[in-house]
């Protein structure tokens, strides 16, 4: 990868993080059953995730640039998969209540007034406790964190990628392997957090009335990535 094309590599990575956050359905209250979603906040989910993929697309960086985003992309998403499946084990058979959209219930989800889940059709309204606003993760909402989980996996490996083309010229490998993994974890957080005071809560991924607030993200993300790019690459080209 030559420089320049790492360094908007970076940036997009860095985007591409940020972006899958509104995608990942997750919740405080959600601990409580309370509320669709996963048991913790968006961005703590959406960096575990990110983390995941950075140590499996980290096994495969000598393979070439598809497999590393193959691996993140896939590790995100797995882990994701393995999260959502035990939250959902959990509130059922734990606390006795079953998958239901909180939102979709009360007709107020992107897709509109309809009381049905998106991905299987089933009725969302019948199983929402009263005073809830949901339980766990019904098809769609898992659906979604799939996709969020693709796509910060892809970003993150990205960003790791392209890092270690920078470093992998000037110092040695291992010591340019450390590093990349030091920085992409670092630019993931950031851009994980972010989103944060975009969505100031709860989300239900993409079929949440929120993912219309994606364009917000997307611009502090580019900047707060264009400005981490350019350090890197200005440490790594220009002063070398």
């Amino acid at each position: 990868m030559e420089p320049v094309t790492a360094f908007f590599a970076i940036i997009l990575g860095g985007v591409l993080v940020g972006i899958c956050v509104h995608f990942i359905p997750a919740s405080a209250t959600g601990a409580m059953s309370a509320a669709t979603g996963i048991a913790t906040g968006p961005s703590m989910l959406s960096a575990g995730a990110g983390m995941a993929g950075l140590l499996s697309a980290s096994y495969s960086i000598d393979s070439g640039l598809s497999v590393v985003l193959a691996s993140g992309a896939t590790a995100s998403a797995l882990m994701v998969a393995l999260t959502i499946l035990s939250g959902n084990i959990a509130n059922a058979f734990g606390t006795g209540v079953p998958p239901a959209s909180g939102q979709t219930a009360s007709g107020q989800s992107i897709t509109g007034k309809s009381t049905k889940d998106a991905i299987s059709g089933w009725d969302q309204k019948p199983y929402i406790s009263p005073g809830t606003d949901g339980h766990g993760m019904p098809v769609q909402t898992n659906f979604s964190g799939l996709i969020g989980a693709f796509i910060g996996g892809t970003g993150g490996a990205l960003v790791l990628f392209a890092v270690y083309t920078l470093l992998v010229p000037i110092l040695r490998q291992d010591a340019a392997f450390t590093i990349s993994g030091f920085i992409a974890g670092g630019v993931f957080l950031i851009n994980c957090v972010l989103p944060a005071y975009t969505l100031v809560g709860k989300t239900e991924g993409m079929f949440d009335q929120k993912i219309r607030k994606t364009p917000k993200t997307l611009v502090s993300c580019f900047i707060v990535s264009s400005v981490i790019a350019m350090i890197i690459y200005i440490a790594a080209v220009v002063i070398q």
